[in-house]
């Protein structure tokens, strides 16, 4: 299992980096035409914009594979310390199930603007390519939480200060 938790944040990382370039050549290229030519290109905004939900839904895959997704901590000390391993399964069960319905609803979606054949207003791109990358953001998503409801020890530790001595002990490798 840990194999496949990381080939998905592997493949989100490079997604991620591509999204990111992507949206930050559509800007560049943008502001160079308009500095030159005193007009914008046409579709740089609604292709940054595509980069941008890319960045953003694969990021929560990189952020909880680091250990740093925001999570409320307000009620751990309710939590008896012989109680926490159940409820941290609990936590990770709710969450792939949480993932996995979005994951079931994205499709929906994919399929209907599939069908519809919805396209993007300027570019006149199909919505579903789009929309397909936050179903797959959101099955990832379910299949890491699900995993780590079935073997917490691949869920990496949410302690930042514990985090970064990890990852600088993985770099000094």
């Amino acid at each position: 299992m840990r194999g496949v938790l990381t080939a998905i944040g592997r493949a989100e990382r490079w997604i991620t980096i591509g999204a990111f370039a992507l949206m930050a050549l559509a800007l560049l290229a943008d502001v160079i035409s308009r500095r030159l030519f005193l007009t914008g290109l046409i579709g740089a905004t609604e292709v940054a914009v595509m980069g941008m939900v890319a960045v953003a839904m694969f990021g929560v895959g990189i952020a909880t594979d680091e250990g740093a997704h925001l999570r409320p901590r307000l009620f751990d000390r309710l939590i008896p310390p012989a109680l926490e391993p159940l409820f941290g399964r609990i936590a990770s069960a709710v969450t792939a199930a949480f993932f996995a319905i979005f994951a079931g609803l994205s499709g929906w979606m994919v399929m209907e603007s599939f069908l519809l054949g919805d396209r993007t207003e300027i570019l006149r791109a199909p919505i579903w390519t789009l929309q397909a990358l936050i179903f797959i953001a959101f099955s990832t998503n379910a299949v890491r939480f699900l995993a780590y409801a079935l073997d917490p020890a691949l869920k990496p530790s949410e302690d930042l200060e514990e985090s970064a001595a990890g990852a600088a002990d993985g770099e000094a490798r």
